[in-house]
């Protein structure tokens, strides 16, 4: 039955192929890259007597070369029409074929246009295979003459653009063809019969870089605190005519021509909100870069630690981050969220062989979708970071033969709980919370199975050095009070600076009171333990005191001589002689100070 129902299919297609002539075929073959980019303009007429749904569309190419196509029917809203590849009766073998379906029946004897555009990659081939540094990088693409197709074609041409002029080689076999600067134009062919074959060969110069990715890992990582992190990991080479000889790189940095078909820069076109940014490979930071910012982008600019010769490969990987505004979103209609970046790589002008985007969401996320602009293939994963538990869900999209036509953005919906995003600061407080009470239990445990005489002198030299620092303190503010006294001393030059000196010295007065009250129960307890200690803090004490009532009787002499009028020389002289002798007397009592308080 699978038989008869092939034959069925080959002989559905084999008449819809007798009833449809291509009326014109308007074909350009760009090769102004390391690309061949082909742009079909087709004028498709039923000549039969039923309405066609579809109709077939043929390439003088393998299916693994096409990267990217695009088929549109030229209508009032230029629809985009699918496609699918099929075996169309009598297709050589280097034909790959399509049956593509029209948005409307095209009726008998009416006339429709669909353009066809193409990427192909890996289509042009280095000859020679190999140069030396400087020569000329000379590439060779084949093709078909004519338009591939089941149908007979009445009229067609097909233009080629090359890089540049320096063209070694051309078919000139087939009739009329021209050449202008980098175009050569073959046709117009009129009349030409099913599946006719010429082979179309070009020998050129191509001085484009051939930038290939031999495979990109993109970890794009969602986090609900602010920011989304991206880390891009690349295999890139150089797929351009090998190099062959040595390198001078003496040479490559003063000869134009030494350059040949090589590259050293690098470009990245990233979101306008990028922020930390960095470009590291193998070896650690490379710091020769460049970051351009403006409204719509954020350029990065950066170079390899060496120049990539034809065949050269370079591993390298960069990161930047981005804020959740403009790429986080909530629905409206049902809470869920949606992620919305960009699929492809950033790189300019590069291919890239193998591409794989990895989605890592808030742990707790579910119910994921993705919405994608084109087929690739999508799994699931689970990563584990620190303080996760059930492991962050990981969407893992894959694609091959990616060229810059599929830049575009796609989207990932997920469920989150608005309470999910405490989970991990909840369970961080909880762990610090548990090692905190864990240490409070541990010190207040007696594990020693008696205490000895040595443990209850180290308790009691452990009690007394932090009564000591107590009593220390308390008299380095009573020495601060002292500072206090000293330049109210000076700031007394009239009687209503000796009104105002009187109410601050009371108030000094007070604060030293009550550091001493304080310092007196510490010295109490010193003595508790240490009698002979107390006896020493009991006597720095009566000290400070003492030296206290000493300056505070230079304030009120100092009040008494403003009053009387007494000439500001010998009122200064006076003053300087007696706050010289106090602070002698100060620095005595810092050194007893010391030494009393050095153990400790």
């Amino acid at each position: 039955a699978r038989y008869v129902l092939a034959l069925c299919a080959i002989l559905a297609v084999a008449n819809a192929a007798s009833e449809l002539k291509l009326q014109s075929v308007e074909r350009k073959i760009n090769l102004n890259s390391q690309f061949a980019r082909i742009t079909e303009s087709i004028k498709v007429k039923n000549t039969g007597d039923q309405a066609a749904n579809s109709f077939i569309l043929c390439h003088a190419r393998q299916a693994g070369a096409v990267a990217y196509h695009k088929i549109t029917q030229a209508t009032s809203t230029k629809t985009e029409l699918k496609f699918a590849p099929v075996a169309a009766p009598g297709a050589p073998d280097s034909a790959t074929c399509w049956e593509v379906q029209l948005q409307e029946p095209l009726a008998a004897g009416s006339v429709t246009t669909v353009d066809s555009f193409a990427v192909y990659a890996d289509v042009q081939v280095a000859y020679p295979a190999e140069i030396a540094q400087g020569e000329q990088q000379l590439m060779v693409y084949t093709d078909n003459v004519y338009v591939y197709s089941p149908y007979p074609v009445s009229t067609q041409t097909t233009e080629v653009v090359l890089p540049n002029s320096n063209i070694k080689s051309y078919t000139e076999t087939e009739k009329p063809v021209s050449k202008s600067d980098n175009k050569i134009k073959y046709g117009k062919y009129d009349l030409a019969k099913p599946w006719t074959a010429t082979e179309l060969r070009l020998h050129f110069e191509n001085t484009k870089t051939f930038k290939k990715v031999l495979s990109v890992v993109r970890e794009i990582e969602v986090s609900h605190w602010g920011n989304i992190y991206v880390e891009e990991q690349y295999e890139l080479k150089n797929d351009g005519a090998r190099h062959k000889g040595q390198f001078s790189r003496l040479r490559y940095a003063h000869s134009y021509n030494g350059k040949g078909n090589s590259f050293r820069e690098l470009k990245a076109r990233l979101p306008a909100s990028a922020h930390s940014l960095y470009y590291v490979d193998i070896i650690g930071n490379i710091s020769t870069s460049d970051v351009r910012k403006t409204s719509a982008e954020t350029v990065l600019e950066f170079e390899p630690r060496y120049p990539l010769m034809g065949g050269w490969k370079v591993d390298f990987k960069i990161g930047y981050s981005v804020p959740l505004t403009g790429f986080l979103f909530t629905k409206r209609s049902d809470g869920r969220r949606r992620l919305t970046m960009e699929l492809a790589t950033p790189l300019e002008d590069v291919y890239v062989q193998d591409l794989e985007v990895r989605v890592v969401l808030p742990e707790g996320a579910t119910n994921i979708a993705t919405v994608l602009p084109y087929e690739v293939t999508q799994s699931f994963d689970t990563k584990f970071t620190y303080l996760d538990i059930t492991g962050r869900p990981v969407v893992v999209l894959r694609k091959s033969h990616v060229v810059p036509e599929h830049a575009a953005k796609f989207s990932v919906d997920y469920a989150f709980p608005a309470t999910a995003v405490w989970r991990e600061p909840l369970l961080l407080i909880t762990a610090f919370l548990a090692l905190f009470l864990a240490a409070i239990g541990y010190n207040r445990v007696e594990l020693t199975i008696s205490k000895d005489d040595r443990w209850q002198a180290a308790q009691a030299a452990e009690k007394i050095a932090a009564v000591m620092q107590g009593v220390n303190s308390v008299l380095d503010e009573q020495d601060e009070v002292l500072d206090g006294i000293t330049k109210l001393v000076w700031s007394i030059h009239s009687a209503e600076d000796a009104d105002a000196a009187q109410k601050e010295k009371a108030a000094l007065e007070n604060a030293f009171t009550e550091l001493e009250t304080k310092g007196k129960a510490l010295a109490a307890q010193v003595s508790s333990v240490q009698p002979r200690t107390g006896d020493k803090v009991r006597d720095l004490q009566e000290r400070a005191r003492a030296l206290q009532q000493r300056y505070a009787k230079l304030v009120a002499e100092r009040c008494d001589a403003v009053r009387k009028g007494t000439p500001a020389s010998e009122l200064s002289k006076k003053t300087a002689a007696a706050v010289a002798g106090a602070q002698e007397a100060r620095k005595e009592l810092g050194a007893a100070v010391e030494a009393v308080f050095a153990p400790y």
